[in-house]
């Protein structure tokens, strides 16, 4: 399993909601329809409290059962069409191609 974590910073004069609102009811339904996608999760970041904020408004993570698998989605048509969506809320995406290894396995108690 290969998982892809994008850290997206929103455009900037953004408000929070609008970015969220955009990536979780407009964005998500074009990435989900890439194919081979095995799993895909968004995380928008909330207000940091008394730590400092974060580099990044949001991460994407989504799962391929393998590298081929991601390259092939990704370079699909629904990929390409999610890929270019992302100028509509993102100022900048970075990349990591990751393995991932459970620690402790979550989930909603």
């Amino acid at each position: 399993m290969v998982k892809l974590v994008a850290l997206v910073r929103k455009k900037p004069g953004m408000a929070t909601q609008a970015f969220r609102d955009y990536w979780l009811d407009r964005h998500a339904p074009l990435a989900a329809a890439i194919p081979g996608l095995r799993g895909y999760r968004i995380n928008i970041a909330g207000d940091p409290g008394d730590m400092d904020p974060a580099a990044y408004d949001g991460s994407a993570e989504i799962w391929f059962d393998d590298r081929a698998a991601m390259e092939a989605g990704l370079s699909s048509e629904a990929g390409r069409i999610a890929g270019e969506d992302t100028a509509a809320f993102a100022a900048s995406i970075a990349f990591l191609v990751t393995e991932e290894h459970v620690i402790l396995p979550g989930g909603a108690p």
